[in-house]
């Protein structure tokens, strides 16, 4: 079995899901987060031996770890309908506590696992623009000067550093490969240190060019819009998935 874990408005990785069906890929199972806030049953299990995890899910599906072969993870947040049953004055607590629970259980997936989640984030780290400028900078990509003052009226770091009214060129990044826009080597190879360096499977950048020409670091995040990838990035996903990540 494999499973694409995502929301219900997450339309890139509907269509991933559907295009890995296409592939040959069977069964791969389209798990929303609104699926697992009303499932029937958990079981997870954390021993010295490992962790495991047994959902049964409203529809009459059951998702257990130990048959799980590939999962393309999308998630980034519990339900808000769930934690909405709370009181008020204990949703943060519940967030906090199901945001712990969801990073336990999906890191006790087996096999491929494109993202695994990360104590910033369910499905790869989200970070601050400064960070993400830095990290850049750090993989050889040049990134625009950043600064924050608290004479700034709100904070906006977690803004891109695209210029407004320019249109970036997105890639992503799949386990050293790059897809998407057709970039120079010296920046595809600055990508691949970029993703390498933040731990995940995928990775995507955005890229635009200042009034030199020179490309620049725009934005990063580890749940790229999917489609940018297009189809030879579902054909190396699914050969992954196929192949257990021995490619």
């Amino acid at each position: 079995m494999w499973t694409v874990l995502c929301t219900s408005y997450d339309h890139a990785a509907i269509w991933a899901w559907d295009g890995l069906r296409s592939r040959g890929l069977n069964p791969v199972e389209l798990v929303t987060a609104e699926h697992l806030a009303f499932s029937r049953g958990w079981e997870h299990r954390v021993s010295s031996d490992g962790a495991r995890v047994k959902i049964a899910l409203q529809d009459g599906r059951v998702l257990c770890s130990s048959r799980i072969r590939g999962v393309l993870n999308r998630l980034s947040a519990p339900s808000a309908e769930l934690i909405a049953h709370a009181t008020p004055a204990d949703r943060e607590y519940a967030n906090c506590e199901l945001q712990s629970f969801y990073l336990s259980w999906l890191n006790s997936l087996s096999g491929v696992v494109i993202n695994r989640p990360s104590p910033l984030g369910l499905s790869g780290g989200w970070r601050h623009t400064s960070e993400w400028a830095i990290r850049a900078a750090r993989a050889g990509l040049r990134a625009a000067p950043y600064r924050q003052s608290a004479r700034d009226a709100a904070d906006r770091g977690y803004f891109p550093l695209t210029p407004e009214g320019t249109t970036p060129a997105s890639v992503i990044v799949l386990r050293d490969k790059v897809f998407g826009a057709v970039m120079p080597e010296a920046i595809n190879a600055a990508c691949i240190r970029m993703a390498r360096a933040e731990n995940v499977e995928m990775f995507g950048i955005d890229l635009y060019q200042d009034a030199d020409g020179e490309w620049m670091f725009g934005c990063a995040t580890p749940t790229p819009n999917l489609m940018i990838g297009g189809e030879p990035l579902l054909d190396y996903m699914a050969e992954l998935f196929e192949t257990g990540g021995r490619k």
